[in-house]
């Protein structure tokens, strides 16, 4: 009936609401710096279940997925993304880790460790932000990388989070790469927070620069 169908959204709605005000409130009783982050990726978890095939629409059937690793100042954790309505949607976090103490964090709903691929929690998380200027740049750097697109450029390549704005506005005119659109927040915002470009490496940047950006490390590079 309309009236159920409005009376599951609303609770749907206000379960993300709750959930990711509690990650907010925890985060600033440990005065964990970025935890901002974790509260926006389970609330657009939950989010993305409502467009998730349920058991009543009839035999259900994996979703493509991948995974990436999430890090603070504090947690470590893995996002799980799947295939839904052809766009790429986070449908839960795995329970994050406390860096320095291993101790888990409180709460529900979180998806276990071992779903993540083998592969991926052997490599461990890599550094978010950081000078990766004085990190050792990949042997292919400079060059699209398979391994790099498939995971959507999360995280590109070191080498190319290690270019100032003003080196990134003279490169970009060299290469030629697909359109990749962001939905919901800006270019800058989406690039410092989901693909792990420093703030201040990308300032300057005007909008063009960015969405080519973007498409870049979408691209492999």
């Amino acid at each position: 009936m309309p009236g159920q169908q409005t009376s599951c959204r609303t609770t749907r709605r206000r379960f993300a609401f709750w959930v990711g005000f509690g990650i907010f409130a925890l985060g600033e009783k440990l005065h964990a710096k970025g935890f901002d982050t974790l509260a926006a990726a389970t609330m657009r978890a939950t989010e993305a279940k409502k467009a998730t095939p349920s058991s009543a629409d009839g035999p259900s059937t994996k979703l493509p997925e991948h995974w990436t690793a999430g890090e603070n100042n504090h947690w470590r954790w893995f996002e799980r993304e799947q295939l839904i309505d052809d766009q790429w949607r986070v449908t839960g976090i795995t329970t994050p880790v406390h860096k320095d103490t291993g101790e888990l964090a409180k709460g529900r709903g979180y998806l276990d460790e071992s779903l993540v691929p083998e592969s991926m929690r052997k490599r461990g998380l890599e550094t978010t932000h950081g000078d990766v200027a004085e990190a050792p740049f990949e042997h292919d750097h400079g060059k699209p990388s398979p391994t790099r697109r498939a995971r959507h450029g999360r995280p590109p390549s070191r080498w190319l989070r290690s270019l100032r704005a003003d080196e990134l506005h003279v490169w970009l005119k060299t290469i030629d790469v697909p359109e990749a659109g962001v939905e919901g927040m800006t270019y800058g915002t989406h690039l410092t927070r989901d693909h792990s470009f420093s703030p201040d490496r990308i300032e300057g940047l005007d909008i063009p620069d960015q969405a080519k950006l973007h498409a870049a490390a979408h691209y492999g590079y």
